[in-house]
């Protein structure tokens, strides 16, 4: 069994080169770490906007399942959205804002979406926008069907 030494002339990195190479690579990374995050507000906005429609399909199956009305109730002035059934309200993230066009009138604040056991709900358009973006969620109210529309 033969044991390999360094010598001199042995090929490999010094410390030097390497820490010369991880202060290039995190002055990049400050450099191009703002321009990303840019980018970021855009992407919570959708994913929000996803989550809702996500949360309004569950409403629908939740209804359907217990054969009693599940509302989904939008508060502005609280910034959450609450289901019913569940005790923790869904917090809207900060330069989010949710506004209902609902099918039937309801009052301004706080508005809800109602489903009701045979699949239908109360419907309308719920617009999720901010950082100059906006998604809508519209729910049909005779099928109860939610779509995304970007």
């Amino acid at each position: 069994m033969r044991i390999r030494t360094w010598s001199v002339g042995s090929k490999g990195f010094t410390l030097l080169e390497l820490l010369v190479v991880l202060t290039i690579s995190t002055l990049a990374l400050a450099v191009a770490l703002p321009r990303f995050a840019a980018l970021l507000p855009g992407a919570e906005l959708k994913s929000y906007s996803r989550q809702t429609a996500a949360l309004l399909r569950l409403a629908r199956s939740q209804a359907i399942a217990t054969g009693e009305e599940v509302a989904l109730l939008f508060d502005r002035e609280a910034r959450q959205t609450l289901l019913t059934g569940r005790p923790a309200p869904y917090p809207w993230p900060e330069r989010i804002e949710l506004v209902l066009s609902a099918v039937t009138d309801s009052p301004p604040a706080p508005q809800e979406m109602t489903f009701y056991p045979d699949g239908t709900s109360s419907g309308g358009t719920l617009v999720v926008a901010g950082s100059g973006q906006r998604y809508r969620i519209e729910v049909h109210w005779l099928t109860g069907r939610v779509s995304f529309h970007d």
